[in-house]
Parts: C-alpha cells; structure tokens; sequence
C-alpha cells in the first residue's frame, strides 16, 4: 500500500495558495474553485478543499513531511513570516518542528 494523498479542509482556498507555493514551496497538482491539490516530490498529493460539510472542520489536521536538513528547512520557514506550532526541537526519535497554515492546519516537519 502507498499513500497518494490526504485532504485538509480549508475556510478559504486563496488564503492557502501563496503557503502551500511560497512558503513551502509546492507546486498546484490541479485546481478547481472549491479545492486545490498540491504535488509533493515523491508524487503524494496535498489537496485543500474547501469546508462544505460539517464534518469537514477547517484547522483540526496534521501531516507529517519528511526532511533531509530539518535546520536548512527551519532557517527558511523562519524567513517567512509564518506560525510556529513547535520550534525546532530533538527529540529521542530526531528532530521535529511543526507550523500552522493560514487555517490552523499543523504541518509537522520530522527528521529520523
């Protein structure tokens, strides 16, 4: 089995544009007026979609993203302006750090 994507849920999808592009630096795998996909390196999608049911609550998901150079990766999100969850720490398994996208959304970055 393989993961090939997961979906968080979005209160505004311009607002996660510039993020998930600028910030994070992916590309838009596909975009539609209700929901946008982001492609990781290894070809998992990220996609936002916009909160439509009330199940689907904005700033309530995590995912985890695998880093080669967790301090590289720190030093340039720092420059960005963005909310840090959790700074850089270690931790008996690595490394970690987590932010929060423009929905509160946890991006939790992980080095072993």
């Amino acid at each position: 089995m393989e993961l090939e994507s997961a979906v968080f849920y979005s209160n505004d999808i311009l607002k996660v544009i510039p993020f998930y592009t600028d910030v994070l630096g992916l590309k838009i795998a596909r975009q539609q007026e209700r929901f946008v996909s982001f492609m990781f390196s290894n070809g998992v999608e990220l996609g936002i979609k916009k909160q439509s049911e009330e199940r689907e609550v904005p700033g309530h998901q995590t995912i985890f993203i695998k880093s080669e150079d967790i301090e590289k990766d720190y030093a340039s999100i720092k420059t960005r302006g963005v909310v840090f969850n959790k700074e850089l720490t270690e931790q008996s398994f690595g490394k970690e750090l987590s932010i929060l996208d423009p929905d509160g959304n946890k991006i939790l970055f992980i080095q072993h």
